[in-house]
């Protein structure tokens, strides 16, 4: 599996400049290449990088046809999500679209249309690859692996009454945590604050992150009262033209309730959008991070990839 880096944004902070990269994951037999793959990662809009796409996801989209593409935005909190992770995903859209295709024929002798493309993200990435539903030439269709949506819902802005595992490391300081808005140009990308040794806390944006959920207050200082209705795909689900969808959701998910999955399901069949849901019993947010192609709760990100190739052309 041949991957490429591209840059598809610069911006410019003073005398500091700010690369927005995307990865592109070219399928070993590049005649079998018939659509783009866009996919936006997951992190609460705070931490996470392109690299969060597993290779198992790749090589599925791969086998499909796909050239499975990555993509960079900027992280909160020193920039909110309109301007940073929307902003740069709409940006790597439409690059993908519009600048990708020529460089793949140039480059690689790949030929794919620049429309036939469909995007996909976990968790706050699901969410932007919602909201691509709203661009001029929008996708053919959409995956959605427990994606933010319905961000106005009290489900976001209580908190959480979970305690912590006895054996979780304490909250460092609030002066350690604030440290997180020193971080200009904001970064694109952040380790996120689980890795294989149980809760990392070590930064101040992963510190962040953890305190802003379990209080509650994760989007105040990225999205403004006014800018809801522009960062949510709530509005746009509604559409008798959405795309058509597929969402995977874990039922132990405690970071965006399957409710929302389920709503946003049903909202699309009234509608009469093509569109399917696999509920995923017992699972918690991210359960596919470390899965095999073999294991038995990959089939439904299988079924979500077949979805895909089901609707792209070629």
């Amino acid at each position: 599996m041949a991957s490429v880096d591209y840059v598809f944004k610069t911006i410019n902070y003073g005398t500091k400049t700010a690369n927005l990269t995307a990865t592109v994951h070219l399928p070993k037999d590049k005649t079998s290449a018939k659509a783009i793959a866009l996919y936006f990662h997951g992190g609460g809009y705070i931490v996470g990088s392109r690299a969060m796409l597993p290779s198992t996801h790749i090589e599925a989209l791969n086998e499909k046809g796909f050239i499975a593409v990555s993509s960079d935005y900027r992280l909160g909190p020193t920039i909110s999500v309109l301007d940073g992770p929307v902003s740069d995903s709409v940006a790597a859209y439409e690059w993908a679209q519009n600048e990708l295709p020529t460089l793949l024929e140039k480059e690689h002798g790949i030929r794919v249309d620049g429309k036939n493309m469909v995007t996909l993200g976990h968790s706050c990435g699901g969410g932007l690859a919602l909201l691509m539903a709203s661009r001029p030439n929008p996708p053919k269709a959409i995956l959605d692996l427990f994606g933010f949506k319905c961000l106005r819902d009290p489900f976001y802005h209580t908190g959480t009454s979970t305690k912590p595992q006895l054996d979780a490391p304490a909250l460092p300081s609030a002066e350690f945590i604030n440290q997180v808005f020193n971080e200009i140009p904001p970064p694109t990308a952040a380790r996120p604050p689980f890795g294989p040794n149980g809760l990392d806390l070590s930064t101040p944006r992963q510190a962040y992150l953890i305190t802003s959920v379990r209080k509650g207050t994760q989007f105040d200082a990225i999205i403004a009262e006014d800018e809801y209705d522009l960062v949510d795909p709530v509005k746009l689900l509604k559409s008798h033209n959405f795309p058509p969808t597929c969402f995977v959701q874990g039922t132990a998910d405690v970071v965006v309730d399957a409710k929302f999955s389920q709503w946003a399901y049903a909202e699309l069949q009234k509608n009469g959008v093509q569109s399917e849901l696999y509920l995923v019993e017992g699972m918690a947010h991210g359960f596919d991070a470390r899965l095999k192609r073999g294991d038995a709760a990959f089939g439904s990100i299988q079924k979500g990839v077949d979805f895909l190739a089901e609707h792209v052309v070629g």
